[in-house]
């Protein structure tokens, strides 16, 4: 059985109609959605005697378009509970697979056509874009997500499948349930809702609004231990503030801004944003210098950069065992190097201290609190395998590798990190001081 679904090509006027390819994963979408179906009964059931009392249809359609611009039906109950469950009627009649192209109508002209060669696949409810995004997981390629999803194996189906049914419980919210703002408060933070290129831009940027009079822009990277910190140190809380920009770093500070009402844009971390800072800074040739870490690593991960990025300027690099009668000759030797930016890895709270003290004498453009980045770049430490960070549980992974030095953070701070979120309302009342 072929289903029939409007494909809107661009530069015409009107729509040409192009038979949607039988789903080759019937065997899997089929007998879960019928196994769905039957499990959900009675709420099917209840949903269609209330329809049947309020007079009104028992399902009702609803149209979107995919990333192709081809229009795809939905199925939604009227009226009841979860009325989202109608959709897997779209399942099994094949206008929908629960892993296929992105639901969405965002793609440019020039991404539409290049796309063009997967044509032959359905929307799905769940995709690796949609993933990322879900997650916070910046996308700036979403072709080659496309393509590596279009292209993968059953089990990779399966495995999407598990994985997007887990993001959408722990992340989803409805688009109307949830504001986006430039600019939002949590736990008592000022953060700025960028998504990662927008973060990079303002990284790389000279002409800029700062907070003070100091050349140096200072940005944090505000994560679950960020926020814990902040709990007994007033003062940390007021130094992040007085940055120039607080980017939300992790699944953590998701689930929190989700519960007060905010959609953050994407997870904005100081490892994903330097493959991206790398390039920019190769095409703009800007400079990049590298502080912090125990002694070798900073060198080490610089090399590590060079081999991936030759054409990179890195300007110098310099650990942070360093005392404080040296501060001086170390802030010399970085504003001799005329470096544009300047990665400070030294954790927290030491590194916003570091900053806020030393920021009127550096001469760089920008600084960025990044804790252990140099770590995963120097390959000291591994970073968790895509599947764990899509779920948000990269912490597992950083727990596995260092359960002693991690316990603490992980094992005591996550689970009070949801309590200062869920039971004492913090994320939206802040902390006294």
């Amino acid at each position: 059985m072929q289903s029939k679904m409007s494909f809107k090509v661009t530069g015409c006027k009107e729509s040409v109609e192009l038979p949607a390819v039988k789903s080759s994963y019937i065997f899997i979408d089929m007998p879960i959605s019928l196994l769905l179906i039957l499990v959900l009964s009675p709420i099917f059931l209840v949903n269609l005697l209330i329809s049947k009392v309020q007079r009104k249809p028992f399902i009702r359609s609803i149209s979107k378009y995919d990333c192709l611009g081809r229009l795809v039906t939905l199925h939604r109950c009227h009226c009841g509970f979860v009325r989202e469950i109608g959709v897997l009627w779209s399942v099994v009649t094949q206008n929908i697979r629960f892993c296929g192209l992105p639901l969405q109508d965002s793609f440019s002209g020039l991404e539409r056509a290049k796309l063009q060669r997967f044509g032959h696949c359905l929307a799905g409810l769940i995709s690796r874009v949609g993933l990322h995004q879900l997650s916070g997981i910046a996308v700036l390629k979403p072709y080659d997500l496309i393509e590596q999803q279009v292209s993968a194996g059953r089990l990779a189906y399966l495995s999407l499948l598990v994985r997007g049914a887990l993001s959408h419980f722990f992340f989803y919210q409805a688009s109307t349930e949830l504001k986006q703002p430039q600019q939002f408060t949590l736990f008592g933070l000022t953060i700025h809702n960028h998504s990662m290129r927008l973060a990079v831009e303002w990284a790389l940027a000279t002409s800029t609004i700062k907070k003070t009079n100091i050349k140096c822009k200072i940005g944090y990277f505000i994560n679950v231990n960020s926020v814990n910190l902040t709990v007994n140190d007033p003062v940390l809380r007021e130094r992040i503030n007085r940055g120039d920009r607080c980017f939300a770093d992790g699944s953590g500070m998701r689930i929190a801004a989700k519960y007060i009402g905010v959609r953050i844009c994407e997870n904005v971390n100081g490892t994903d944003m330097l493959p991206y800072l790398c390039v920019a800074a190769q095409k703009t040739k800007k400079s990049i210098y590298m502080l912090g870490s125990k002694p070798g690593v900073a060198d080490k991960a610089a090399q590590h950069l060079l081999k991936i990025y030759p054409n990179l300027n890195i300007a110098g690099s310099q650990d942070g065992y360093f005392s404080t009668e040296q501060t001086h000759d170390v802030i010399s030797r970085i504003n001799q190097s005329c470096a544009d930016i300047l990665l400070v890895a030294m954790g927290s709270p030491i590194q916003e201290e570091w900053l806020e003290k030393n920021a009127a004498q550096l001469q760089c453009n920008t600084a960025l609190a990044v804790g252990g980045l140099f770590d995963f770049y120097s390959g000291n430490i591994t970073r968790a395998p895509l599947w764990m960070r899509e779920l948000g549980m990269e912490w597992v992974w950083r727990l596995l590798q260092e359960p002693k030095t991690k316990f603490n953070r992980y094992v005591i701070g996550n689970p009070l990190f949801l309590i200062h979120t869920f039971i004492f309302n913090r994320a939206k009342r802040g902390f006294q001081s």
